[in-house]
């Protein structure tokens, strides 16, 4: 990859969490890296190819996080799941928030693509909480675990989507923002709460804390507080 290309994608990548995809045009692009546009098109033809390519570096980056771990598990481990998906998550913070747009735009072609990530997600995924089940972090049956991986997925991958459509603020405040991703991964640790066991289990309440952002979810979403349940769950 050329240097100019490579800043093209990390200019990109910048503007686009910061405004929007939408909002963000290829002159808006050249503008800030001081390019002609013409330079910007000899590497990338569309703004759609921009987002691919951000698309393939975001992928290559969560599958390498979910590689089959060695040895059991321990809680710390899970810990380091929890950091790299947020980590990945607030790096490509604008995929998410408009997910079904871009899998629906022809100019990025990312249908067929992302069908094939969410199921390498899903069986290594997989591999991952049979590796916590068989380390005595989790207790739950065959059945369970496929419906908790799948759920885990979907709350990751839609939870930019929900909180920038109830919080439109966010996006013009990036300390808002990250603390709004980060309890994304409290809300995982909600979803895992039941099947906790051992030391797991002992770790919980720190293991909350450390993402929680708000003690009401529903007062951190829409801006004032609903009563769920005490936890906040």
């Amino acid at each position: 990859m050329t240097s100019t290309k490579a800043r093209i994608l990390e200019t990109s990548l910048v503007l686009f969490n910061r405004q929007g995809e939408r909002n963000v045009t290829t002159n808006h692009i050249a503008e800030a890296l001081g390019i002609s546009p013409g330079n910007l098109y000899y590497h990338f033809r569309n703004k759609g190819v921009i987002v691919s390519a951000l698309f393939d570096r975001y992928q290559q980056q969560l599958l390498s996080l979910l590689e089959a771990p060695q040895g059991p598990l321990s809680w710390q481990v899970k810990v380091h799941y929890f950091e790299g998906l947020l980590a990945s998550m607030w790096q490509y913070r604008f995929f998410h928030r408009d997910l079904s747009h871009f899998l629906h735009a022809e100019e990025t072609a990312l249908a067929t693509r992302y069908q094939q990530f969410v199921e390498a997600i899903l069986v290594r995924g997989t591999v991952i909480y049979e590796k916590l089940r068989s380390s005595g972090i989790l207790a739950l049956d065959d059945e369970q675990l496929q419906g908790l991986m799948v759920n885990t997925w979907v709350l990751m991958s839609s939870w930019a989507s929900l909180v920038h459509g109830l919080r439109p603020d966010a996006a013009a405040n990036e300390e808002l923002d990250e603390s709004l991703m980060r309890h994304g991964v409290y809300q995982i640790i909600c979803l895992e709460e039941p099947f906790l066991k051992g030391e797991a289990r002992d770790h919980l309440a720190e293991m909350k804390e450390r993402y929680r952002a708000a003690h009401n979810t529903s007062e951190l979403l829409l801006g004032h507080a609903v009563e769920l349940s005490p936890s906040g769950c």
